[in-house]
């Protein structure tokens, strides 16, 4: 039996477009980032999934929009664990913006970990939130896996969330693979797709890369 999770990252917003620092700013996509997927998912870049795929979404509306761009208007659960780091008084500012604020440059540069920006969340914080949000898509996966033990067809899972959030999960899955969570960084649109066996994590390969196929 194949068991494999799809992470898409959501399409383009406008603090995508502008280098925003956000994540809890509930934008939608813009204009452009909806045809950008649409016209991908004419070309057939994305994968099909099977019609029992279980979705997911963190519940914003730009992976609302996603995925039903990507996938129509089918039935999901969300998984608020794995929305983007919250970054609090500073959402929806660019670095040279925000980086004349001390405690912005405190949690910038950060080596700890523990730095926490107002109203927002630690580089810590957050990685403990991802993996809470890991564990318990990973859950609801072993149940489409049960699902599938005894008639061999693939267990699919598909969650569209975000880049630093895919970027977590991905280096929590493959620690060894890459020096930084950020190498794992896919384009708006693009993603992974993680093969799994006996309960583990054993190859990956990438959905594609916007950049590159636009």
């Amino acid at each position: 039996m194949v068991s494999k999770i799809y992470l898409y990252r959501h399409g383009i917003t406008e603090g995508n477009e502008k280098r925003w620092y956000y994540g809890g700013a509930d934008l939608p996509l813009t204009e452009g980032g909806k045809k950008t997927l649409r016209d991908l998912a004419e070309r057939n870049v994305y994968p099909a999934l099977p019609e029992d795929a279980d979705l997911y979404t963190t519940g914003l509306i730009r992976t609302e929009q996603t995925l039903e761009i990507l996938f129509g208007q089918r039935d999901h659960r969300v998984i608020r664990d794995l929305r983007e780091m919250e970054f609090g008084d500073y959402e929806c500012g660019t670095y040279e913006e925000l980086s004349k604020y001390e405690d912005f440059e405190k949690w910038a540069w950060d080596e700890t970990g523990d730095v926490v920006l107002p109203g927002g969340e630690s580089k810590n914080q957050f990685a403990a939130r991802i993996k809470e949000g890991l564990a318990e898509l990973l859950g609801y996966h072993r149940l489409r896996e049960l699902a599938h033990r005894h008639d061999g067809r693939p267990a699919v899972s598909a969650v569209v969330c975000h880049g630093g959030v895919i970027s977590a999960v991905m280096q929590m899955l493959f620690p060894e693979e890459k020096d930084s969570m950020w190498d794992w960084m896919p384009s708006p649109g693009s993603g992974y797709a993680v093969l799994f066996e006996d309960g583990d994590a054993v190859r990956y390969e990438k959905i594609m890369d916007i950049e590159e196929q636009a």
